[in-house]
């Protein structure tokens, strides 16, 4: 264990096409989302007036979010305890969606720094962490993102590491039809824009977002 892996080949996802994605850039797919609000039922103006208006930062402009994952308690802040975003960060947790008249923008925040470790010290590995090795999905409504550790000397620590598993997938359910995407990882963040169908019936409820190991 003293001996650290060779390095696995660089990969940047961000070049990678997906089943199903879209082939244009994803400024271009970005450009085509009209980010005024789709009509929808009073249930739905209700229980987005009750949840209240929360802002997001794909872009200058956006919709207010319909759905927003974070650490419900961060605990402790203290030097002997981890961050709580940066854990939930491994387990695909920290996500948004938000709804504009023709499509859903999706954020999901990928680790930015290692847990601490003895085998990481010996290693010699830096605190920050490189790129998650990406794949997307979407069928059936359902948006499926997976993600994991990109080499194998931290696939070896996550083994040894509590709150570290080596990859995880985030499954986003959508409330209407939807059609085609577009992806790309920008600062450790998956940003996805995510178009409805043409002539899609307006959203009765909120995007539902549940992951699994």
């Amino acid at each position: 264990m003293r001996v650290r892996p060779a390095p696995d080949t660089a990969r940047n996802d961000s070049l990678v096409l997906f089943p199903g994605e879209l082939e244009e850039s994803f400024e271009s797919a970005l450009a085509r989302v009209k980010m005024g609000r789709a009509r929808s039922s009073f249930v739905t103006r209700l229980l987005r007036g009750i949840r209240g208006l929360i802002s997001s930062d794909v872009s200058t402009t956006r919709p207010s979010a319909d759905l927003e994952r974070m650490v419900a308690f961060d605990g402790f802040r203290d030097q002997r305890f981890e961050e709580k975003r940066e854990r939930d960060r491994r387990y695909g947790t920290v996500y948004s969606v938000s709804e504009a008249a023709n499509a859903f923008l999706v954020r999901l925040e990928l680790p930015r720094r290692m847990p601490k470790s003895s085998l990481k010290e010996t290693w010699d590995l830096p605190n920050e962490m490189p790129d998650y090795i990406c794949r997307l999905t979407l069928a059936d409504n359902v948006l499926a993102i997976r993600a994991g550790l990109p080499d194998e000397a931290r696939r070896r620590l996550s083994y040894i590491s509590s709150s570290f598993p080596s990859d995880f997938q985030t499954r986003i359910d959508f409330p209407v039809p939807v059609d085609g995407y577009k992806h790309r990882l920008n600062n450790k963040v998956i940003e996805i824009v995510v178009f409805k169908k043409a002539n899609a019936r307006p959203s009765i409820r909120p995007p539902q977002g549940h992951y699994r190991m």
